[in-house]
């Protein structure tokens, strides 16, 4: 069970679409996809995620759309172990995703608020 993100299945049943969800690939013109992976605003805000992501990738939309490539991927979660302690345990909890999305993807999508 995840602390921090949840399933599709998970964020369906909040009733909220208060979440940043990371979709694989690039975003397709629809969302809430049942592979995504989601975390409400209120952890993101609490947890100041966008000054993490924002240091690694200079355009990302907290109300958008933001690509995230492996290799930035690969510096958020060096920068999440190296400084932040909340940042590491959020950033661990997504990492066998992200695994799993460059696999079959360059890139995963970020869908703000």
């Amino acid at each position: 069970m995840l602390k921090y993100f949840v399933s599709e299945e998970e964020r369906k049943a909040s009733h909220s679409t208060c979440y940043f969800e990371f979709q694989q690939g690039y975003y397709h013109d629809k969302c809430w996809l049942p592979d995504s992976l989601s975390i409400s605003d209120t952890l993101w805000d609490r947890f100041n995620l966008s000054e993490l992501f924002g240091h690694v990738i200079g355009e990302f939309d907290y109300y958008g759309i933001t690509v995230v490539t492996k290799a930035q991927w690969n510096d958020i979660v060096k920068i999440s172990q190296d400084t932040h302690s909340s940042w590491h345990k959020i950033i661990t909890e997504a990492i066998p995703w992200a695994d799993r999305c460059f696999k079959g993807h360059k890139v995963f999508t970020i869908l703000g608020i």
